[in-house]
């Protein structure tokens, strides 16, 4: 194999990795081939803001900032390239939506027992 029969491989676009997970939180991870991690922030910054608000926000900034970096470290050689998959995009937007459907009903049950007053 020659110089010139290397595969070629797209680069990561950070931006568009960072703007990924402002969107859905852990999606640029996933974009970024690390789908354990995207996962892993999407749960963290479900259960930060489910517990206080600070945290979450914390974990999801986190988010943003590391899915940004890692791509660049990947287009600068650093850390491995690894090739995004659809199936883990489908997997993780499964795992996203059940997650905040989840989130939304357990902040509608702690509303509700909130403002339920025990006669």
């Amino acid at each position: 194999m020659t110089e010139g029969d290397d595969p070629v491989r797209e680069e990561k676009n950070p931006v568009f990795a960072a703007g990924l997970s402002l969107l859905f939180p852990g999606l640029g991870q996933v974009y970024n081939g690390e789908t354990g991690k995207g996962i892993l922030v999407l749960f963290g910054v479900l259960a930060g803001l489910l517990v206080m608000l600070i945290p979450g926000v914390v974990v999801w900034i986190f988010g943003i900032y590391d899915a940004r970096a890692t791509a660049r470290r990947m287009n600068a050689g650093v850390v491995p390239f690894r090739e995004m998959r659809f199936a883990s995009v489908v997997l993780f937007m499964a795992v996203w939506m059940v997650g905040v459907l989840v989130f939304f009903t357990l902040l509608a049950l702690a509303a509700f027992a909130a403002f339920t007053v025990a006669a």
